[in-house]
């Protein structure tokens, strides 16, 4: 499996960084074999062991977590090709397929599964954007309130849209507090926040 991670923060290309060995440690650390620069990471902050081929991450009880699409990472978990890991303000994307660029590349992407109009995309981009700001910390997804701010929407307005959007990507109504932390986790997961 040519397993690797594709790193980007700030805006800036993501770099390609192969996980070669059965352990691989992010964190600030010099010694961590991805070495991030960002206060907002702590020494020791993640690993992902290779298992055959399984790879799983781990949180090493980071100051400040880890997300996976949009989750907190609590606990070990599996990673998929095409699953985004934010620490810190660094956006790590799993690439285990042998795809040569990720989604969030320079080089032209393939046209997404799942079209969005402009509002949804707008509502979609509101809603992920405590996860993609500079520094941001593993967390949480926007307040209807703080979309209807993004949107200049009122916030009746902005729930409608989530609705909306939670029925196009089938996120139910049964997930209560948590659905606006599922509707990003499958925007992050689609990249429908990105195209």
């Amino acid at each position: 499996m040519d397993a690797r991670i594709w790193v980007s923060a700030g805006g800036a290309a993501p770099r390609s960084v192969p996980l070669a060995g059965e352990r691989t440690v992010v964190g600030r650390s010099p010694e961590a074999d991805l070495t991030l620069e960002d206060e907002a990471v702590s020494w020791n902050h993640l690993e992902i062991e290779r298992r055959g081929q399984v790879l799983m991450a781990t949180d090493l009880d980071s100051r400040n977590g880890t997300a996976l699409n949009g989750e907190p990472l609590e606990r070990p978990r599996r990673l998929r090709d095409g699953d985004t890991l934010i620490v810190g303000g660094h956006r790590l994307e799993i690439s285990t397929a042998g795809s040569p660029t990720p989604v969030a590349a320079t080089v032209a992407a393939a046209e997404p599964g799942m079209a969005l109009n402009e509002e949804e995309r707008a509502t979609a981009v509101a809603l992920v954007a405590p996860y993609r700001s500079e520094g941001a910390f593993a967390g949480r997804p926007a307040t209807r309130a703080e979309i209807a701010a993004e949107l200049h929407v009122s916030e009746r307005t902005a729930q409608r849209r989530l609705d909306a959007l939670a029925a196009k990507l089938e996120v139910t109504g049964d997930a209560g507090r948590d659905r606006p932390r599922q509707i990003a986790a499958r925007v992050i997961e689609l990249g429908l926040d990105r195209r």
